[in-house]
């Protein structure tokens, strides 16, 4: 039981490790990680109407959660996965990264698949690495890349 608790506990700090710095981080993890993990939302980037109605939706059944947490959590996921922000490259599914990349669903998934065969991406070079990506596409939005 022990060494389940600390798998659980590690997977949980490592996923938590490469969320963004800000306000509301730690309720985010505090209150959403009891559900999934806590790197879940870092494909999407979505409105703050988006984020308040998923907000709603998650927490319907947790009377616990105060309003103060919800809005906490609802700020940190608006200012740090919003449209136009970072591209969290090595954690985005592939129909979150057609969306932030503008690039077909057989792009998104090649980078997906790529990904899961050869690891994690380290630079933009190793994005490009791809088959049949466009790099001018990829070049154009190095600088929203986050590994």
């Amino acid at each position: 039981m022990k060494t389940v608790l600390f798998v659980v506990a590690f997977a949980t700090a490592a996923a938590a490790q490469s969320l963004p710095d800000g306000p509301g981080k730690e309720t985010f993890e505090s209150v959403c990680s009891l559900c999934h993990s806590p790197s879940a939302p870092m494909g999407k980037q979505w409105t703050r109407s988006q984020w308040e109605l998923k907000i709603s939706e998650m927490l319907q059944e947790e009377p616990d959660v105060t309003q103060a947490e919800r809005a906490a959590i609802l700020e940190y996921l608006s200012a740090n996965f919003k449209p136009g922000g970072k591209i969290y490259i090595n954690k985005a599914a592939a129909n979150d990264l057609e969306t932030a990349l503008s690039i077909s669903a057989k792009d998104a998934a090649a980078i997906v698949r790529y990904r899961e065969q050869k690891g994690d991406f380290k630079s933009v070079d190793d994005l490009k690495k791809v088959p049949g990506i466009d790099g001018a596409k990829i070049s154009a939005v190095k600088d929203r890349l986050a590994y």
